[in-house]
């Protein structure tokens, strides 16, 4: 892989933890690979020291912007000047770009998420899900999903009132969207997605109940940094089953368009 130098861009990828990020190991080999000397690197950044590592971070003139990862989605949305569509519809950002002293954010998990599972035979059109977690990766998959035609949508939080506020925000903008807060018994739909942190660390508890799981559901968990137990659990059962790899190489084109707009001339 090419080195950076002086003439590279940057982007900084900001989460609380760091240590299970591996999004630099995929996505720097994609940036080169369409002719981008860009380069993403992690930085521990907690949730209190968000908007002042943030307006450090625009002092550098090299810099592009910042990735956003757990915790930081919902916060910077807040943050930002100026939101792009998917960033209003969601309240969530995982990308903002510096434009001067502007921060204009969108947000590209669902889109990104979509264009994985396409690539990996899972489509949602006329199917029925359940995302486990309402933060806010979980509330772009959740627009994503519904807009891109799912059925119907179950939102199972351990928290129930966060899930009952994205149901509330999902049918404040669309009124016909059949969804509804859910429990953990996959029974009945046809995807399932985790989108908790659950998974992150070899010995988690898996987000939903896997005894119920059927060799016809196709299991989606956005965790990259290694196989879950959730994975293992509906690999075991005879399920299609795919990573957060996908999601995070789905969204290479849509970055490199964001935080380079002379991309799209």
């Amino acid at each position: 892989m090419q080195q950076p130098s002086g003439k590279t861009k940057y982007l900084a990828l900001l989460a609380h933890p760091v240590d299970h990020v591996k999004a630099p190991s995929f996505m720097n080999p994609g940036f080169e690979k369409i002719g981008l000397d860009w380069f993403l690197t992690p930085m521990h950044v907690r949730p209190e020291n968000l908007e002042a590592a943030v307006r450090g971070l625009q002092k550098i003139d090299n810099l592009l912007g910042v990735n956003l990862t757990i915790p930081h989605k919902e916060q910077m949305a807040k943050l930002c000047d100026e939101l792009g569509p998917n960033a209003r519809l969601t309240g969530t950002v995982n990308a903002v770009r510096f434009d001067g002293d502007r921060l204009v954010g969108e947000m590209f998990d669902g889109v990104g998420l979509l264009i994985g599972q396409r690539e990996n035979g899972i489509d949602v059109d006329g199917r029925s899900a359940l995302i486990a977690g309402a933060g806010g990766a979980a509330r772009a998959v959740a627009f994503a999903y519904l807009e891109a035609g799912v059925s119907r949508l179950g939102v199972y939080n351990r928290t129930t009132a966060r899930a009952a506020r994205l149901v509330a925000d999902i049918t404040a903008v669309m009124p016909n969207a059949q969804v509804a807060v859910a429990g953990t018994d996959p029974t009945g739909y046809q995807i399932i997605c985790n989108c908790t942190s659950l998974g992150l660390h070899e010995g988690d508890a898996v987000p939903v109940d896997v005894d119920k799981l059927m060799p016809e559901m196709d299991v989606v968990d956005i965790i990259a940094v290694r196989d879950t137990e959730l994975m293992d659990a509906a690999r075991a059962k005879g399920c299609k089953v795919i990573g957060g790899v996908p999601m995070a190489v789905g969204q290479l084109s849509a970055f490199a368009a964001f935080f380079d707009p002379q991309q799209n001339t």
